[in-house]
């Protein structure tokens, strides 16, 4: 199967808090995954980092393999 989305080594800082540190997810072609874990664990901020509303400070994402910069969509709204 295909590695259809894959995030390496992403971290995400906030003032006084590591939202993301090192994390790797990826997904295949015709999986599906949930993402668990408690309040404040990061969840909602990996994701937020795929869609674009944060940028990383490190780690890379790759779509089918091939490295992208996910450029921030609030930047290119405002």
């Amino acid at each position: 199967m295909e590695k259809v989305i894959e995030m390496k080594g992403i971290t995400k800082v906030f003032p006084g808090t590591i939202a993301n540190d090192n994390v790797n997810f990826e997904l295949l072609s015709s999986e599906t995954h949930v993402l668990l874990g408690e309040n404040g664990a990061g969840k909602t901020t990996l994701m937020n980092i795929l869609y674009g509303l944060y940028q990383q400070e490190k780690g890379d994402i790759y779509v089918k393999g091939q490295l992208v910069k996910i450029t921030n969509l609030m930047r290119q709204l405002n």
